[in-house]
């Protein structure tokens, strides 16, 4: 009797815990499917475990330099569980890696190929560069021609140094806008929405600063330089200049929209804030955005036309303002036409950046002197911000495979 009494009460107890474990259970996944936040925030937490799954999956072609290995393996730690990178060596042979899984889960989703789409962010920029100075070499434009020629809704500034801005100062960063202020039409959505479809907004807005005195990295400048293009090829969509110029049509190469292509690979960033639905999609005006940072395609189509844009005639987009002084042994400091040189003393080897970063996702590509082009394109950006460790990192190894 007294047996079945502990019997019983075991049975109670097991039961108990059961219905305990239960319901902690059931409130736990309660909790994660009512709050996003709290989900994404979770979600975010897995990062080691998918890192070690992206970095058991990377693939090379045939004797591609060890370091691109090394590269990928940089950026996975950089909060980037899936990469590409294409390098065209100073002989002009192409080597690519690739890492990682183009959906969400890994192994659940199909591997990153060299074919997978990623975003360009502002190493689309280049192509605006390329075909600005493109104008200029036939003679349709000049670094110092006024945007306010071009651009006629610029009639009666509020501001009158914005009637003086040029061509120049816009491919250079140094047109007076300040990306910050109220009318710096940042890609975060601070400032007001004038370009390219309330233009005649110019009339209206006061500069950070002089043109021509500092320097100030500005989307509605290069957004200014897609309209210029627009109106030098009689009002043709920016969008079908650029990809019949550069033949798109036999290339990956696509504008993008706020909606995920079927070939593009997922993004790792998950909105942690107080409603947890906002994401890359959603972020941005890409059609406003789209001579700053509407491009996509993989890192070997990038490679290339930025390899046949590096070859043209100068001014090119390795081409610098001998009249703007900076510093080239800093890593970002220094604004060219289109990309920022690196020389960490006066006697050594320059290679070119041009970099781009969005909401969970990077870009990098880096020209040196011989002709040697690497691109780099990731699904995350580090939790730090910026980092200018991975460009040091390929200085070395580009001007050592010299």
């Amino acid at each position: 009797m007294f047996l079945n009494k502990i019997d019983i009460k075991s049975v109670y107890t097991n039961s108990f815990i059961q219905l305990f474990s239960i319901i902690i259970i059931v409130l736990f996944i309660v909790y994660y499917h009512v709050n996003i936040s709290a989900r994404n925030v979770l979600w975010l937490q897995t990062y080691p475990v998918r890192a070690q799954l992206s970095l058991a999956n990377i693939k090379c072609s045939d004797s591609s330099p060890l370091w691109l290995i090394d590269i990928l393996k940089y950026q996975v730690r950089n909060n980037a569980p899936s990469n590409q990178i294409a390098y065209i060596d100073p002989q002009g042979q192409l080597h690519h890696c690739e890492n990682g899984y183009v959906g969400k889960y890994p192994l659940l989703s199909n591997a990153v190929t060299e074919q997978t789409r990623f975003r360009f962010a502002s190493v689309t920029k280049l192509w605006t560069s390329d075909a600005i100075l493109s104008l200029i070499k036939d003679g349709k434009l000049s670094l110092d021609t006024k945007v306010s020629d071009i651009i006629t809704e610029i009639n009666s500034p509020k501001d009158t140094r914005i009637n003086d801005i040029t061509i120049g100062q816009l491919l250079l960063h140094r047109a007076g806008f300040d990306r910050y202020s109220v009318f710096g039409q940042d890609m975060f959505g601070i400032g007001k929405d004038i370009c390219p479809n309330h233009i005649e907004g110019l009339n209206d807005i006061t500069l950070g600063f002089d043109p021509d005195s500092k320097t100030s990295y500005s989307n509605l400048g290069y957004c200014l330089l897609g309209e210029v293009i627009s109106r030098a090829n009689s009002h043709k969509p920016y969008t079908d200049i650029i990809a019949h110029q550069y033949d798109f049509a036999n290339t990956s190469l696509r504008f993008i929209s706020n909606t995920a292509m079927p070939d593009e690979v997922f993004y790792n960033h998950v909105e942690t804030g107080l409603t947890g639905y906002a994401d890359i999609y959603t972020a941005f005006d890409y059609d406003g955005l789209a001579s700053a940072a509407g491009l996509s395609g993989n890192a070997i189509e990038l490679a290339k036309q930025v390899k046949s844009m590096a070859n043209q005639l100068a001014p090119n987009i390795l081409s610098l303002d001998a009249e703007v002084s900076c510093d080239a042994s800093q890593i970002a400091e220094c604004y060219g036409y289109a990309m920022l040189p690196y020389q960490p003393t006066g006697k050594s080897a320059t290679v070119y950046y041009r970099d781009g970063n969005l909401l969970g996702l990077s870009s990098l590509v880096a020209v040196d002197e011989q002709g040697s082009v690497l691109a780099l394109l990731s699904n995350g950006t580090p939790n730090t911000g910026v980092d200018h460790n991975v460009k040091m990192m390929l200085y070395e190894q580009m001007i050592a495979a010299r």
